[in-house]
């Protein structure tokens, strides 16, 4: 069995606005397990749960089609990436 790294809630939801925030375009939530760096090793169902308490605080919000549900950065989401959590990721990271 591979040993999977578990990360704190906080910092995989940064990772997850610092994504959508860099990408610039809606994703799925399969995206999101599978493509945001530095979280694939996160179980998808607690990685749903995050998009969901993102979503509920309004930090990400939901793109409707008729298939999919796509998920995007707000401006509260912008706003606060561009605040602090850049600088707390950065901190996370040179650790």
């Amino acid at each position: 069995m591979a040993d999977r790294k578990r990360f704190s809630a906080e910092y995989t939801m940064f990772s997850i606005l610092e994504y959508m925030y860099m990408l610039h375009q809606p994703v799925s939530r399969y995206h999101i397990t599978t493509k945001v760096p530095g979280i694939s090793s996160q179980r998808p169902d607690r990685v749903s749960q995050i998009v969901d308490m993102l979503e509920k605080n309004g930090y990400i919000e939901q793109v409707q089609t008729a298939n999919v549900t796509y998920y995007q950065i707000s401006q509260k989401g912008r706003e606060a990436y561009d605040r602090w959590i850049r600088q707390f990721l950065d901190f996370m990271r040179s650790l």
